[in-house]
């Protein structure tokens, strides 16, 4: 159990952490949801993660998968190599930013 100086009821932006609750490090959960909907701490936007970008890639790794599905009975080794090349088509078409 760790002690110390209690945690405040309201956040410096006046949310009752009582009713919101708070995440793991300590931080109000209101607080912390808003700085994720703004793209991060700061403000600043994560490329990366917009819901256009994630569904984009999602749809694309369907197709290469529905196009040639790894159905075939192989070694792992086999398996891990042939996973890399439809992952490095993804990669090239709808690349990780």
């Amino acid at each position: 159990m760790k002690v110390g100086r209690p945690l405040e009821r309201f956040c410096k932006r006046g949310h009752d952490t009582e009713a919101v609750g708070r995440i793991r490090k300590g931080w109000c959960k209101a607080c912390a949801d808003m700085a994720d909907a703004a793209g991060g701490v700061g403000g600043k936007q994560k490329p990366g993660h917009s819901p256009g970008w994630h569904r984009d890639r999602v749809n694309r790794w369907l197709e290469i998968i529905t196009d040639d599905p790894m159905d075939e009975p192989q070694g792992t080794h086999a398996r891990l190599l042939e996973f890399e090349t439809r992952y490095a088509r993804l990669e090239t078409e709808v690349p990780t930013p």
